[in-house]
């Protein structure tokens, strides 16, 4: 038995969902309208300019396009993704997925995406557990904030902790694309940095 541990963004999929998500729920006009401001937020966060970096322009980011929006509207624009990632897909990625839930070994999603865009693909592959980055509700609307930290790096850690607490006892694949993954892939057994990128 072994665990087998996927980024997704860059590693399951070639593109980032993030973007492909708010122009598929807000439209490309919308999108294009914030671009400017999206701009200004990465390079702020880049150059250290926002205190809390990529994780604070991420969530001001977000913020513009989904605060307000019912929960019911968020998670029917989910479903509707959902249809799409299936040409963003790796084919690689897929057969190693298929491969792993062969052997009978544990799979799951650590991402630093939001986990309800994901997720109903992911169950449509046989995947059950997604970790990621998720959105605050307030009386069915969403706040535009957080619930929780954002899943990357030392956080991708504590959530492979939460849901194999034995992970150690059993061998560990992770597979992962960039250095949101570092610390993953450094607790692996059997690292994959990039492994599908080229296939």
């Amino acid at each position: 038995m072994a665990i087998a541990i996927f980024d997704f963004d860059g590693t399951i999929i070639s593109r980032d969902s993030l973007p492909d998500f708010l122009i598929q729920a807000c439209g490309r006009k919308a999108f294009l309208l914030r671009l400017p401001w999206i701009i200004l937020l990465k390079g702020a966060a880049l150059t250290g300019i926002l205190s809390t970096h990529r994780a604070r322009a991420k969530e001001l980011v977000i913020s513009s396009f989904l605060r307000g929006m019912k929960t019911e509207d968020f998670q029917q624009a989910c479903l509707e993704y959902a249809s799409r990632i299936p040409a963003f897909v790796y084919p690689a990625a897929l057969e190693e997925i298929r491969r792993h839930q062969e052997e009978g070994n544990k799979i799951a999603i650590i991402s630093a995406s939001v986990p309800d865009w994901i997720r109903p693909w992911a169950q449509t592959v046989g995947i059950r557990l997604v970790e990621g980055t998720g959105l605050e509700v307030r009386e069915q609307t969403l706040t535009g904030r957080f619930s929780t930290p954002n899943c990357k790096g030392g956080e991708k850690v504590r959530r492979l902790r939460r849901l194999y607490p034995d992970f150690a006892s059993e061998t560990l694949h992770v597979y992962g694309d960039s250095s949101g993954d570092k610390e993953l892939l450094a607790l692996a057994d059997v690292p994959h940095y990039k492994p599908f990128n080229n296939k």
